[in-house]
């Protein structure tokens, strides 16, 4: 289930909801950084915070490649931040949602 939000006009924010166990977690990504280069960008990076209520539980610090963009979204590529930031959170957000819903509840490193 996908909630719609905002983050301080850095595009759309979506929160996930997400059980395992019989517990509701909550996964919401943060503000997207992207690598910094003379060219385009080739990694983004944020984090992935995830709540049971109002407590944090773990933090995913999430990297997307160009590569993984390309292949799955070339529309995103050169698209400004209202489009790229959304979909950046989906191919983030897949992972996270089915490590939470194994019962990965720790803090790690995602690669998209």
């Amino acid at each position: 289930m996908w909630c719609h939000g905002h983050n301080g006009g850095c595009g759309a924010i979506d929160t996930r909801i997400v059980e395992h166990d019989g517990v509701a977690y909550r996964i919401q990504p943060e503000g997207v950084r992207a690598s910094l280069s003379d060219g385009p960008a080739m990694l983004w990076g944020f984090q992935v915070k995830v709540f049971r209520d109002d407590e944090l539980v773990c933090i995913k610090t999430c990297f997307v490649g160009r590569v993984t963009l390309q292949a799955r979204h070339p529309e995103a590529l050169d698209a400004p931040g209202e489009i790229l930031i959304p979909v950046l959170h989906d191919l983030a957000c897949e992972k996270v949602a089915a490590a939470v819903a194994d019962g990965n509840l720790e803090d790690e490193i995602v690669f998209s």
